[in-house]
């Protein structure tokens, strides 16, 4: 073989290995797996709407507190009570209140009145159902809470819609956690902490 023969067949040889040979495949990744979704809780229902039951009063409606004198047990001492109020015509009408334009949640002596009562209270901060209540010790708006040095307020323990006051002063009774969060005041005076014929009188 000659030179040249030998140049030709190397040539040969060397054009056909690479156009025989496989091109090296890049490798693809296999997919991610798709992320768990994270289940949406399911909510639980409010135990006191479900006491309540119809009508129920909307939160929209809330009109805060009625706030009056329950009774007074010594000269220098008297227990208020607080209900929550609902400001809606029809439903005053259906919960039996007749032509009112705001009215309590239910007659009182009805056995839906406490879950109801409960629905627009919410949860105070003793975890009890009822309002947080407050004195409004310098009377601009600076509320503290009833049994805080410096008020003449205090909790009924057994009750959270009840507290007992040792002297005129401005108390205010805020729904608590769950509620609309709406307040009512019982302003009493000097005056008329000693003065009155008639508790339903006293606050204003």
């Amino acid at each position: 073989m000659n030179r040249a023969l030998g140049v030709a067949v190397l040539s040969a040889c060397i054009a056909g290995c690479h156009s025989d040979a496989q091109s090296p495949t890049a490798s693809n990744p296999a997919p991610a797996p798709a992320p768990t979704p994270t289940p949406v809780p399911t909510p639980t229902p409010n135990p006191f709407a479900a006491a309540c039951g119809a009508p129920l009063p909307s939160f929209n409606d809330s009109y805060g507190f009625e706030i009056k004198v329950q009774i007074e047990p010594t000269s220098d001492k008297m227990i208020l009570n607080a209900s929550p109020l609902v400001k809606n015509a029809a439903y005053c009408l259906a919960a039996g209140f007749g032509n009112r334009s705001f009215c309590n949640t239910r007659q009182e002596h009805s056995p839906g009145r406490v879950p109801c009562d409960d629905y627009l209270s919410g949860i105070a901060d003793t975890g009890l159902p009822g309002p947080n209540w407050f004195q409004d010790v310098q009377r601009n708006g600076t509320l503290v809470k009833c049994g805080e040095v410096g008020t003449l307020c205090k909790l009924k323990p057994e009750n959270q819609y009840l507290i007992v006051v040792d002297g005129p002063g401005s108390y205010v009774a805020c729904g608590g956690e769950g509620s609309p969060g709406t307040c009512g005041g019982c302003a009493i005076s000097a005056k008329r902490w000693v003065n009155h014929s008639n508790a339903s009188t006293v606050c204003s």
